[in-house]
Parts: C-alpha cells; sequence; structure tokens
C-alpha cells in the first residue's frame, strides 16, 4: 500500500523539481521552424525590476552569411510598445515562439512608423559561451580587452609624433554607407555625477561607440542582487566608477547557472574581455519618433563580462575586476585642491575618452569652466616596468576647457594605439591648475643684432610679442654658434613650441616616428610645452635615426653603415637639419607664430 507523502515532504519535493527544472536547459527553437505569422512574447523591463511581457509577431527570417548571420524580423502588436516603440535598453529581451527561446531582440530602425525590430537567434548566441578564453585571472590588474580600432580616418597621432605615414596620404572621399536594414541598438549609458555643461562633450565622445548618454544614478537601497539576473531583467555593464559612475544598460538573454548571455549585439565585439557586470533598475521608457530609450540606474555588482562577440556579450555571475585607477586634482587660487577619483576601463577605444570626460568633469565640478581662462594640465602615468611619464602643457582661448580635456586625451590615444605591444597603466593621475584670466602671447616681429658672429660666438635676438588684451614687449634671447661650424649662412627659427616641433619634423622625421612603446615613452617626455618663446639655430646636415636613437652631423661613412640597403622602414631613417642651439624663455602662457630668419657666421666678423 502506497502512502501519500505528507505535506511537508510534498513541498520539498515539489521545490526540489522545481529546482531540477530550473538547471534543465531551456528550449530553444532554431530558425528553420520560424514563419511569418507565429506569435510571439518579448520578456523586459519596462519600470523597476519587474519583468514584463509584451506581444510580437515574426515576420520572417533573413538569412545571412558566417560573418554577419541570420536575422529574425518581427513586429511589436503590444499597444503598450507601439505607444513607446522599440526602446534603446531592450537589447538582449529574449523573444520566445511557443514557449521556445527562438533569440534576443537587437535592432530597430530610427524613425519607424511600426514598432519593428531585429532578433539575433539564440543559436548563434548559445556560441558564444564556447568561445575560448585564457587561464589568466579576470580579477587581476591589467586591460579589459576591449580592443576597438579608432573610429577617425587618419593614424594615431600625437602633435607630430606618429607611427606611421599612413596620415599624411591624401584622403578619398567616398559617399556615406546605406543601411537600409536594421542597426543595433545603441547602448543607454546611465551617467551619475555627470555635470550638466559636460553633456554634449561626453555625447560626442562616446556616441560614434553606440553609447548615448543619459541620466543615472544609484538604485535605492543598492538595488537587486545576482538573483534578479534572469531572462528579461535589466543588466549594466560598468566602464567608469567613483566620483562618476557610467554603465551601459541592456537586457539579460540567458541564464544557465552562473552562465548568462546579454544584449544579443557586441558591446564592441572586442573578443575576450573583463569588465564589471551589475543588476540594473529602469526609471522609465521615453518615447521618441527618432530612438525611444530606457532610462535607468545602476544596482549591485554581481559578476564579470567575458566575452564580447558579434551576436552576444556573455558573462558569469560572482568575481570582481579590477578596473584602473584614476585621480584628477583640481587646483585653483589661493592654492586649493580638490581631488576627485576614479575607476576606468583600461582599453585603447574608451579609455582615452574616459580619462579626458573624468578631467573635464571635476573642473566643471569645481566651478573651473569659465571662459577666457588659462588651464595648466599635467598628466601622469605609472606603467609596471617603465620610469614614470609625466606630460603637460598649457591651454587658454575661448573655450579652456573642452581644449584641455582634447589635449589630455591626444598623448593617450597615441599611446594606446600604438602597433607594438598593448599599453598596461598601474595608474594615471591628472592635474589642472586653474587661472582666472586668459593668457596667450603671439609672435609679431624679431631682428638679430648685428651682422654677422664669428664661430664660437652669441647671436643676439630682439624679439617682439604682443599679449592677449594688451600690449607689446621685448624679449630679448641669445644663441650660441658652436666653435666648429665654418663659414656661411644658417637658419634661425624663432616662435612657439607647437611651429617649432613642426618646424623640425619636415627634414627630421624620424625624431617623430618612434619605433616602440619605450621610444615613444622617452620621446613624449621631451615634448616641448606650449608656454614659452623658442629660438633654434639650424644647419643643413645629414642625420640618422636608428631604432630609436638620433646620431645627427655623422660623417658619409657612418652614414652609409646605418643607413644602408640591409635597414628598412622605420629602423633606420635620414634626415636633412642639424640644430646646433636651441633655447627657451618661459612665459608662463601659450606662445604663437613663428618666424626665419638669417645668420651670418664668419671667423672675421668683429
Amino acid at each position: 500500500m502506497i502512502r501519500a507523502p505528507s505535506p511537508v515532504v510534498a513541498l520539498a519535493l515539489s521545490a526540489v523539481c522545481a529546482a531540477c527544472a530550473a538547471a534543465a536547459p531551456l528550449a530553444t527553437l532554431d530558425t528553420a521552424h520560424l514563419h511569418a505569422g507565429q506569435k510571439a512574447v518579448v520578456r523586459t523591463v519596462f519600470q523597476g525590476d519587474s519583468v514584463e511581457v509584451f506581444d510580437a509577431e515574426i515576420l520572417g527570417v533573413v538569412a545571412g552569411g558566417r560573418s554577419d548571420g541570420d536575422m529574425i524580423l518581427a513586429r511589436a502588436t503590444s499597444e503598450r510598445v507601439i505607444r513607446t516603440g522599440v526602446a534603446q535598453g531592450m537589447s538582449g529581451s529574449p523573444v520566445y515562439v511557443d514557449g521556445k527561446l527562438v533569440g534576443a531582440l537587437s535592432s530597430g530602425w530610427s524613425f519607424s512608423r511600426e514598432p519593428l525590430f531585429g532578433v539575433t537567434p539564440i543559436g548563434e548566441m548559445l556560441a558564444v559561451l564556447d568561445m575560448p578564453a585564457s587561464s589568466a585571472d579576470p580579477a587581476s590588474a591589467g586591460p579589459s580587452g576591449v580592443d576597438l580600432p579608432g573610429t577617425g580616418g587618419s593614424a594615431p597621432r600625437f602633435r607630430e609624433l606618429r607611427w606611421s605615414d599612413a596620415s599624411e596620404a591624401p584622403a578619398v572621399p567616398s559617399a556615406p554607407p546605406v543601411r537600409p536594414g536594421p542597426e543595433a541598438l545603441p547602448l543607454p549609458l546611465a551617467c551619475a555625477g555627470l555635470n550638466p555643461a559636460a553633456g554634449a562633450v561626453v555625447s560626442s565622445w562616446l556616441a560614434p561607440l553606440g553609447l548615448t548618454v543619459m541620466p543615472g544614478g544609484r538604485a535605492p537601497a543598492g538595488g537587486p542582487g545576482a538573483e534578479a539576473i534572469v531572462p528579461g531583467a535589466a543588466v549594466a555593464v560598468d566602464i567608469m566608477r567613483g566620483d562618476l559612475q557610467m554603465s551601459a544598460i541592456g537586457t539579460v538573454t540567458w541564464r544557465d547557472g552562473d552562465r548568462v548571455l546579454l544584449f544579443g549585439h557586441p558591446f564592441f565585439q572586442s573578443g575576450e574581455i573583463r569588465l564589471p557586470m551589475s543588476t540594473a533598475e529602469i526609471t522609465t521608457i521615453v518615447p521618441s519618433a527618432a530612438s525611444s530609450f530606457k532610462i535607468g540606474v545602476r544596482g549591485r555588482e554581481v559578476g564579470i563580462v567575458t566575452q564580447d562577440r558579434r551576436a552576444a556579450v556573455a558573462g558569469r555571475l560572482g568575481g570582481v575586476v579590477r578596473l584602473m585607477p584614476l585621480a584628477v586634482t583640481i587646483a585653483g587660487a589661493g592654492g586649493s585642491r580638490i581631488p576627485f577619483r576614479f575607476e576606468a576601463v583600461e582599453d585603447r577605444a574608451l579609455a582615452p575618452s574616459l580619462i579626458g570626460i573624468a578631467a573635464l568633469n571635476s573642473l566643471l565640478e569645481s566651478g573651473g569652466s569659465g571662459a577666457n581662462q588659462t588651464l595648466r594640465w599635467s598628466l601622469t602615468l605609472h606603467r609596471h616596468g617603465a620610469g614614470t611619464l609625466t606630460l603637460g602643457d598649457i591651454v587658454s582661448g575661448d573655450n579652456p576647457a573642452t581644449d584641455v580635456v582634447a589635449a589630455i586625451a591626444a598623448p593617450l590615444r597615441f599611446l594606446f594605439n600604438n602597433p607594438f605591444e598593448r599599453l598596461t597603466l598601474d595608474s594615471v593621475a591628472v592635474r589642472l591648475d586653474v587661472a582666472p584670466a586668459r593668457e596667450q602671447w603671439t609672435l609679431r616681429n624679431a631682428r638679430i643684432l648685428g651682422a654677422a658672429v664669428r664661430p664660437g660666438g652669441t647671436v643676439h635676438v630682439e624679439c617682439e610679442l604682443e599679449r592677449w588684451r594688451g600690449g607689446r614687449s621685448v624679449v630679448p634671447m641669445d644663441l650660441t654658434v658652436p666653435e666648429e661650424v665654418p663659414d656661411g649662412n644658417y637658419v634661425l627659427w624663432v616662435g612657439g613650441g607647437a611651429e617649432l616641433s613642426r618646424y623640425e619634423a619636415k627634414d627630421l622625421p624620424a625624431r617623430y616616428r618612434p619605433t616602440s612603446l619605450p621610444d615613444a615613452w622617452r620621446r613624449l617626455a621631451a615634448s616641448r610645452p606650449s608656454d614659452g618663446l623658442y629660438g633654434a639655430l639650424f644647419a643643413r646636415a645629414p642625420e640618422v635615426t636608428s631604432d630609436g636613437r638620433d646620431y645627427p652631423e655623422l660623417p658619409l661613412s657612418a652614414l652609409a653603415l646605418l643607413s644602408s640597403g640591409e635597414r628598412t622602414g622605420d629602423a633606420s631613417r635620414r634626415g636633412g637639419l642639424a640644430m646646433l642651439d636651441e633655447r627657451r624663455r618661459p612665459l608662463g602662457a601659450p606662445t604663437r607664430g613663428e618666424l626665419l630668419l638669417q645668420v651670418r657666421v664668419d671667423a672675421q666678423a668683429p
């Protein structure tokens, strides 16, 4: 005689069965079994952290190749979505037909009259889970793995420093790409602590990377925990934390134990990565004729994003990721110091922009954002196994805040995009010194005192400079002619630091083509700041730069050896200019303009 189990035992058995069911693989449906007219259900969050559903209809399947995959087309039929539209932030929302998972909502059309959307097939997404992963500890410090090529059309450069001559090639105009199909939905970037005045700059820098800047914050009471990571739930991927929090918000498609799939399209299609994954809550959906979007906030950190591929972003629950430490200090009049602290993703696409954004936001938050200011900046980079690199300069103008963040980001973009090795930074520090007045000098005139000078003698120069909204001043400068210089005419160049580097780079290109990351590190440290007046005495003479070392004024025998036909490319390059002397007069403000004068060297001069 079989006895029925007691209520307590029955409850326990039902719990075990439910757990087994949760662990069982979810039924999926291949694109071969989809056809127009099938009813679908989509899971997503409209508000808070509660997963809701809306109805849709399958329109068909567009077969693609190995590079772009198949695409399922669907139309939302729920009145709620017809009213709001398919929204940014729905990326990854799971789509079911007959109770089986077919894929993730991932793309849409701007200005569409109907709520149409594209669905990434679940089969292509599940394949991301089998992508190879390295054995490196994802909790260790170092690069996130995001490695998106630059969006610009020219090779990365900093001032006259460049990795190749690619940027000097004439641009070939081309028609804008025609994209009649759906595009991956941009990800709302929830920003907590972003000064409103920085919004336009941040949007212009991050929009090309598929991120739409939105107001954000922290979820009440810290937000939900890892148990909230279920299909259809909101999820966030953090790219900056600290005094400015930035988190890209999307939707969870699939979960099996501690493994999850997100978005249904790439973050940056970067391969293996290490980024923090957090829960999220949705505040509301804002309807827009162009493209509707979710506004949300970040919750608790619950895991690590480990793969960023064409069809999906994958991750796992548990573990933490160490981001790159970033410190910004704003120094004002009277010796005031306002510190800011951040952690940022370390990669060549995002890191330069994020560091510049952190500096701009800190400047604005400290109140130092007025026009006609003078801003002195310094950037200190700590890199394991290399000496500390400190760069700095000064800017002033009608919009110094925007100019200074662009100046800070420029050397970082140059270093992160080097073709030799991945740049790994231990930490970054930025300092901005704010002066309330606009200081700026322009070179108007210069003259050499004396008709000629002997070898070993001194060239006396008087330079006339005009101050911004001020009078003119005469600044003297002396340069020394080397003892061994033969009689003849020589070029005396006078002007600002940026102009001197441009003039020099025309005839000494190898000095501005680093041959390795350490070589670039060294040459960047020797960059000329623009806060002074420069004078340089030049002669026409051969020079060779070989393996990152400069050999000026070499005899012909040495030239033949160092620049032989056995060495090609940037390993050994020749120049045609020799600098005999260089002097700098600090002026404490940006100096612009340049003049060329002629110096006569004569051993018989008085």
